[in-house]
């Protein structure tokens, strides 16, 4: 279902039974925000882990730490992080594809109240379930994609990059960063765009 009220949305998590992982949860996580809700990026990780099942927060453990650090880094200051799916799967595995699609119509409904000017996918689970399927992981960091009129970026999850630190060029963290850098650079020229009443064309080069 969708949502078309935060409260709503939270009355809607908060008593959702509609796959297995609510057995095992503490509590449904929450997205987090820098500023306010209504950020320029929405930001689609994978699933809560321990420490986010506690706190009832998206992106509040290690992985979160390195995404701030970076989103820091680049420049990126409205910014609103969410998971794929709202409950830790046991024993921090990838979630089902079922559990995905339970969680899909509470993910419509971020992306909807948010209205973000751009939406980053980090991780496989994140880019299957916003593209319906997609083709290789890393070809997909390439470019931009659209969903509906949401330009969207791929890129690789900080779980991953945790196990990947390397900073040399081509590396996971490396190409992570260039494309923190372009939705950096798109949000910046669009904003330059509407200031002057101009229009952003969609095409990514």
């Amino acid at each position: 279902m969708t949502c078309s009220t935060w409260q709503e949305l939270e009355t809607s998590t908060n008593n959702c039974q509609a796959c297995e992982l609510y057995k095992e949860r503490t509590q449904v996580v929450a997205g987090r925000y820098s500023k306010t809700r209504d950020a320029d990026l929405l930001i689609i990780g994978e699933a809560p882990g321990q420490i986010e099942d506690t706190q009832g927060l998206a992106f509040v453990g290690d992985s979160g730490k390195l995404l701030n650090i970076m989103l820091d880094a680049v420049g990126l200051e409205s910014y609103y992080v969410t998971n794929t799916v709202r409950c830790r799967p046991p024993d921090n595995r990838t979630p089902a594809k079922v559990e995905c699609q339970s969680c899909w119509g509470f993910l419509q409904s971020e992306i909807a109240l948010v209205k973000p000017k751009a939406i980053l996918c980090l991780g496989k689970v994140a880019a299957k379930t916003v593209f319906n399927g997609m083709g290789k992981f890393e070809k997909l960091m390439r470019s931009r994609y659209q969903f509906f009129e949401y330009p969207v970026w791929v890129a690789y999850h900080p779980a991953y990059l945790l196990r990947q630190p390397q900073l040399s060029p081509h590396s996971p963290k490396w190409e992570t960063w260039q494309v923190l850098c372009r939705v950096k650079l798109y949000l910046t020229l669009k904003d330059t765009a509407s200031h002057n009443g101009l229009r952003l064309e969609s095409s990514d080069k």
